[in-house]
């Protein structure tokens, strides 16, 4: 579980901080960085409480963060199949692609260590 750990809280800062530099100066930094600065914390705080709550808290951050990517490729692909064009979108629909695949591979993994782990009555 510790890489897992480890994993969520690089994922988490890449993901805020590349936000954050996204949107620094621009006064609607608040608004339009807030999800993914939500996420970044659910995911940060699920690395502080795993010890004590298991892995429960992991597996559903990183499930957030597959639905905010989800909800960000939806889009993305819907410009780039029937347009209207949008720069780059075919460049973020490969990394968001990308992005899901590491969190449900990782929701996977979480639930599979759990499940070995859980005893047998």
């Amino acid at each position: 579980m510790k890489t897992v750990r480890v994993l969520t809280i690089l994922v988490a800062a890449l993901l805020a901080l590349g936000e954050i530099a996204r949107w620094w100066g621009d006064p609607r930094l608040v608004p339009l960085a807030f999800d993914e600065i939500a996420v970044a914390a659910a995911m940060l705080g699920a690395t502080l409480v795993q010890r004590r709550f298991g892995p429960a808290p992991l597996a559903a951050a990183w499930g957030a963060f597959c639905g905010l990517v989800l909800s960000l490729l939806v889009p993305t692909l819907d410009h780039l199949l029937h347009g209207p064009p949008k720069d780059s979108a075919a460049f973020y629909a490969v990394i968001l692609t990308a992005m899901l695949a590491l969190g449900l591979g990782v929701v996977w993994w979480i639930l599979a260590q759990s499940w070995e782990r859980r005893p047998v009555h």
